[in-house]
C-alpha cells in the first residue's frame, strides 16, 4: 500500500535513539537547526544544520545529538521513479549540505507539507506527492557539498574500533556470532569489547545484532520468493521455529502472515 506523511520534530533538549533501527519506506531527512550525529549501517556522520538525508529502505540507522528541528518525508518505493530513487540511493551514502538559497525553499516546500498533514483532507497524499518530487528536484540539481563519514582517520580510537566491529558484525550476521569469538577476533577482553560498544552504539553487541537479523528477514520476505526455512537459515537464525518465535514476538505478525500483507 503506498504511504506518504510529512513529519516535524523539535526538541529543546539532546536526544539518542539507543537501538539502530529500519524502515519498509524512505525517509528522507531534513535537518533545519541543531547539530546531529547520523549513523546509518557501518558509517557515522556529522550532520549540520540545512543538510538533507536520504535513509533507503531497510538500512540500519540512528542519530543523536543537541536539540534541534527536523522534517523528514516517510514515503514507500513505488511512489518514486527509478531515477529518483537512484539519486536517493547516492545521497544516502553521503548526505548533501544545501545552499541558503535552495535549503530556505526547500524548507518552505516541506513546512506546507506538514500543514497538509495536519489538515488530512482527502488530496492530501497526491499534494504531497507533488511537493516531494519538486524537492527532490531542487536537490538533484544544486552544487552542494557531501557530507564526509566519519571514518578511522577522522574519528577517535573508541569510534573507529567500534565501526570496524560494526562492519565485521554487518558483514558476518548470517553465521554464529559469540562475545568470545568478536574478543579473539579484535584482541579485546569480553568487557572492554562490550563497554566500547555501547559507549558508542548506545546498545549492546547482540541487540545490534538482533536488529540487524530482523531488517534483512524483513526484506527478504517482503522482496524475495525463498522460503521461510531458506530466509531463516540465511538470517542467522538457529531454526525456523525461534525465526518464527522471535519475529512474531518483535513485528506482531508471523514470517508467513508478514509475507501476505506485503
Amino acid at each position: 500500500m503506498s504511504f506518504i506523511e510529512f513529519e516535524k520534530r523539535t526538541r529543546d533538549t539532546p536526544m539518542q535513539m539507543n537501538v539502530p533501527h529500519s524502515h519498509e519506506y524512505y525517509e528522507l531527512y531534513f535537518l533545519r537547526k541543531g547539530e546531529r550525529s547520523l549513523f546509518v549501517e557501518s558509517a557515522m556522520f556529522s550532520v549540520p544544520e540545512n543538510t538533507f538525508f536520504a535513509i533507503p529502505p531497510y538500512l540500519l540507522h540512528k542519530t543523536e545529538g543537541s536539540a534541534y528541528e527536523r522534517i523528514n518525508i516517510n514515503l514507500s518505493p513505488d511512489l518514486l521513479g527509478p531515477s529518483q530513487q537512484a539519486f536517493l540511493q547516492q545521497v544516502g551514502k553521503c548526505g548533501l549540505q544545501m545552499n541558503n538559497e535552495t535549503g530556505d525553499l526547500i524548507f518552505r516546500l516541506l513546512d506546507k507539507g506538514v500543514e497538509l498533514q495536519l489538515r488530512n483532507a482527502s488530496d492530501r497524499q497526491e499534494n504531497q506527492l507533488i511537493l516531494s518530487k519538486a524537492i527532490l528536484l531542487l536537490l538533484s540539481e544544486q552544487t552542494a557539498a557531501p557530507l564526509r563519514a566519519v571514518s578511522a582517520v577522522t574519528a577517535g580510537k573508541q569510534e573507529s574500533d567500534v565501526l570496524k566491529i560494526v562492519f565485521y558484525l554487518n558483514t558476518h550476521f548470517r553465521g554464529p556470532l559469540s562475545l568470545e569469538r568478536l574478543s579473539r577476533e579484535y584482541f579485546l577482553s569480553k568487557a572492554t569489547l562490550c563497554g566500547k560498544f555501547r559507549r558508542v552504539m548506545h546498545c549492546s553487541i547482540m541487540e545490534y545484532v538482533a536488529g540487524l537479523r530482523l531488517t534483512k528477514a524483513k526484506q527478504l520476505l517482503r522482496y524475495s520468493d525463498k522460503r521461510i526455512e531458506e530466509i531463516s537459515e540465511e538470517c542467522g537464525y538457529s531454526s525456523p521455529n525461534y525465526f518464527g518465535l522471535i519475529f512474531k514476538k518483535e513485528v506482531g505478525l508471523s514470517p508467513l502472515n508478514f509475507r501476505k500483507s506485503r
